[in-house]
């Protein structure tokens, strides 16, 4: 019986595609054809910008209170006054149907996206751009809030931006889907508070499916590198009966 893991691309067997270190817009075209051209995704506008500034509030705030155990910070009147923000905000709150709607509306489910999304307060603050070869890239530095081990960036948060990092890769790509398998390698500990590169490219094209390599450096050092096989999907547009989207994962 095969094993998944014995399927090619992924446990450390290699598919016939592209090496990172080969990679280019001219190979990537050579062999996948015209279809392997670059998607521009601009930068998204500020929706609402008090909203855009409410979050980047919270986000310091999200900062400043992690890093405050063990401190001798008396907490007791400022959780008092959030608790009265957190009042006033919550009866303003749409419905969840409404929510799920707003998520569709222009480019909302890149806003609310929990990787870099700018009107979500937990989102690393993690902006790809697309370059020249065809691959996706970020540079990041992520603090505290991010930690899993002393000093290090928890696993769950470096599989989190991958996963959202290669379904950006493959829009850059022309290539749209959702995760059907996903493998990961840590290598090395990825330390809090560094400087981080996150690269990803589309490795390979098959039909429906599309398998997406991705890598974190810190510096020189290799921390992780992953593989990841989409398969084009739609789904139900909430608000809108019988409407269904075709839609990058991450992306």
């Amino acid at each position: 019986m095969t094993k998944q893991s014995d399927r090619p691309g992924f446990g450390g067997v290699p598919l016939p595609g592209l090496d990172p270190d080969q990679f280019s817009l001219d190979a990537a075209r050579s062999r996948f054809g015209d279809s392997f051209d670059p998607i521009p995704v601009p930068e998204l506008p500020p929706a609402d910008p008090e909203l855009d500034r409410a979050v980047a509030e919270l986000r310091r705030l999200r900062e400043a209170t992690a890093a405050l155990a063990h401190s001798e910070v008396e907490l007791g009147d400022i959780a008092d006054r959030l608790a009265e923000v957190a009042d006033l905000l919550e009866p303003r709150v749409p419905s969840p149907s409404r929510r799920l709607e707003n998520m569709w509306t222009g480019a909302g489910t890149r806003r609310s996206n929990p990787v870099g999304g700018q009107e979500n307060p937990i989102a690393p603050p993690v902006q790809f751009h697309g370059c020249d070869d065809g691959s996706v890239m970020a540079e990041v530095t992520l603090g505290p809030v991010y930690q899993g081990p002393p000093a290090c960036v928890h696993g769950g948060i470096s599989a989190l931006v991958i996963d959202h990092m290669m379904g950006f890769a493959n829009h850059w790509g022309g290539r749209f889907g959702m995760t059907a398998h996903y493998e990961i390698d840590y290598r090395s500990p990825t330390p809090l508070l560094q400087p981080l590169t996150f690269r990803a490219w589309v490795h390979e094209v098959d039909g429906r499916k599309t398998w997406t390599h991705a890598t974190i450096h810190a510096g020189d050092r290799l921390c992780v590198e992953a593989r990841g096989l989409f398969l084009e999907a739609s789904v139900p547009v909430p608000g809108q009966p019988g409407a269904r989207s075709t839609i990058a994962d991450g992306a």
